[in-house]
């Protein structure tokens, strides 16, 4: 069961290294601090690899982005993989621009993570794919094509990837698992998915195979969601209440419903 490696988050309290979207900084630490692992936000390149070696996991987003950022991140992967520690890669707005996307094909290979979160999009422009810019936000695809591109460049990289999505697709050696739940509310919350990312580095501190800890973060976040809007609902609220339900979910949710499927 899932659940078990969150309570390996709770009894282990794992320091998770997190450079993140500036836009999610705050939200990141909080969802790491409310399951019980210990956020530190580093983002300085000089001290970029002193901090991931002294931490459990690496979790690596690339939303806005600059030189400077992505210097850190390579420093920090690279001190992680030689420390044995693992790195989650986020690789927000893959194809927002050429540049960006060169940096973050750079970094994926400087990085060797072992878990790559990204939606559609991002995953088809990492595989080389052009894609229409849409900001951070995937363009519309079947579960089947969905499935496809996860496995493809779980193949090419040796990492699990977990494509999110209405339901989140993981993929790792070829396994497959598919997550359902969660609320469609979701989209309305600026840094939901940075914060699954960060998860995802405090899930894979406690459990070394990333497929599996891929599932449980998804299926532990879809959970989340799921009581967050069912909580704003009952109070009337909109977004920022379910902004705040979500870190009351993560905090206190300790058994839920699995709705995972394995093929």
């Amino acid at each position: 069961m899932m659940q078990a490696v969150l309570e390996t988050v709770r009894q282990g309290s794992p320091r998770v290294h997190c450079i993140c979207n500036t836009a999610a900084a705050n939200d990141v630490a909080n969802v790491l601090l409310a399951v019980g692992a210990k956020p530190i936000l580093a983002q300085a390149e000089e001290e970029a690899a002193e901090v991931a070696r002294a931490c459990s996991a690496v979790s690596l987003n690339c939303g806005t982005p600059d030189e400077s950022r992505f210097r850190a991140m390579r420093k920090a992967a690279e001190a992680a993989r030689a420390a044995g520690r693992p790195v989650v890669l986020d690789p927000v707005g893959a194809g927002a621009s050429a540049w960006r996307l060169a940096r973050v094909s750079t970094l994926l290979r400087a990085a060797h993570p072992q878990v790559i979160h990204c939606n559609y999009s991002e995953c088809r422009a990492l595989l080389g794919e052009r894609t229409a810019f849409s900001g951070v936000d995937s363009v519309a695809a079947s579960v089947e094509e969905r499935a496809a591109a996860a496995q493809e460049l779980s193949r090419q990289t040796g990492a699990a990837v977990l494509l999110s999505g209405p339901e989140d697709l993981a993929a790792h050696a070829g396994r497959l698992a598919k997550i359902a739940g969660g609320s469609r509310m979701m989209g309305l919350v600026t840094g939901s998915g940075c914060m699954l990312s960060a998860l995802l580095g405090a899930f894979c501190a406690a459990e070394p195979d990333p497929f599996r800890a891929a599932v449980a973060a998804s299926s532990f976040w879809k959970a989340c969601a799921q009581e967050a809007w069912e909580r704003s609902g009952q109070a009337g609220g909109g977004p920022g209440t379910l902004h705040a339900c979500l870190f009351d979910a993560a905090w206190k949710i300790r058994e839920w419903r699995e709705t995972i499927e394995f093929f």
